[in-house]
């Protein structure tokens, strides 16, 4: 699986256009990336505290997707996000604990295809194994996400993902 992921990686980056980061380059992607690499006993007391809500714009740059994405798998509503970031507040601990899954999902994707620009692709591109959908659509519970969690773990022992 790995090998064609790679293929395609090859393909689709010549091709795709990505869109513009909403920050500057120093900032964009900056607290997603830190949560995508701390260990989960951090994550853990970070979701308790609340992520700050400027990592739903952080974890869209990360993933080059639309924010709107992520607000749906985070079930974020707009409005209040927009009152978050604006008085510097904290995610709630339900919005908190989905983001977070997200960022655990794409460390175990980069840790089993070797960086995080693969890792995005995969997350980005239909995978027949998981019906021809995009992985980062699963993310929206903590089943499908097992799922896809198993889907890259069988993809690491060589076995059809």
């Amino acid at each position: 699986m790995t090998i064609a992921i790679v293929g395609k990686a090859a393909d689709k980056r010549g091709a795709s256009v990505k869109r513009p980061p909403r920050h500057s380059a120093v900032r964009a992607k900056q607290l997603f990336q830190e949560l995508v690499d701390s260990p989960l006993s951090d994550i853990a007391r970070d979701v308790r505290r609340g992520l700050p809500a400027q990592m739903v714009d952080d974890a869209a740059d990360f993933l080059q997707v639309p924010k709107s994405e992520i607000m749906a798998i985070t079930e974020v509503k707009a409005a209040s996000l927009s009152r978050w970031t604006r008085e510097g507040q904290m995610l709630p601990l339900g919005e908190s604990d989905r983001l977070a899954r997200v960022a655990r999902v794409a460390r175990v994707a980069r840790q089993v295809l070797g960086s995080d620009e693969e890792a995005v692709l995969w997350l980005n591109t239909p995978v027949p194994a998981l019906g021809n959908v995009k992985p980062l659509s699963l993310l929206t519970s903590d089943a499908s996400s097992r799922i896809v969690e198993d889907t890259l773990a069988r993809a690491a022992a060589g076995v059809y993902a």
